[in-house]
């Protein structure tokens, strides 16, 4: 009899523990029960900011025979598609020439026309933009080559001068 007792015990208390799981379980709808119907959105974003690496020629030097040709490139090249890379001449170009002063007398100057065309009479405007560049192509959509004159009427000495760029994202008209 004692066995029973402890058995109905046990029963009860199982009962009971299952009672109180059951009423803690969450509720859930179904596909006829409007109410409880819920709808989520859940917004997804990449975003990759435009880069580029611009390779610009350190040093270019002239010759009296004929014309020097450097290109100006993109080693990397990242934009939107409404978006390109422009590269312009910040300072250094005067009336489309280029003006170098010989090292050991800077009263001896001498030019080379720098155009984007070879064999150009004149040259690019003091700001031109000389190489545009799109989506993620190193290859210039516009421009890329500068060309520099021969130099003449020279006399003989060590002639330096620079060329600066700047080249920027800008917006495509």
């Amino acid at each position: 009899m004692r066995r029973n007792k402890i058995t109905r015990k046990i029963l009860a208390g199982a009962m009971a523990v299952g009672l109180m799981a059951a009423s803690a379980l969450p509720a859930y709808a179904t596909e006829t029960d409007a109410q409880l119907s819920t709808e989520k959105e859940m917004e997804v974003i990449y975003k990759m900011a435009s880069s580029f690496t611009l390779t610009i020629p350190e040093t270019v030097t002239l010759s009296n025979i004929s014309t020097v040709t450097k290109k100006v490139s993109m080693q990397t090249v990242n934009v939107g598609s409404k978006e390109k890379v422009q590269v312009k001449v910040k300072s250094g170009i005067s009336g489309g020439k280029v003006t170098l002063t010989d090292k050991k007398d800077a009263s001896n100057t001498c030019t080379s026309v720098v155009s984007l065309e070879r064999g150009a009479a004149t040259g690019i405007a003091d700001d031109a933009v000389v190489a545009e560049f799109e989506g993620k192509s190193t290859t210039a959509v516009t421009g890329g080559t500068l060309y520099f004159s021969k130099v003449s009427d020279v006399l003989a000495g060590e002639y330096t001068g620079s060329i600066v760029f700047e080249a920027s994202v800008v917006a495509k008209e």
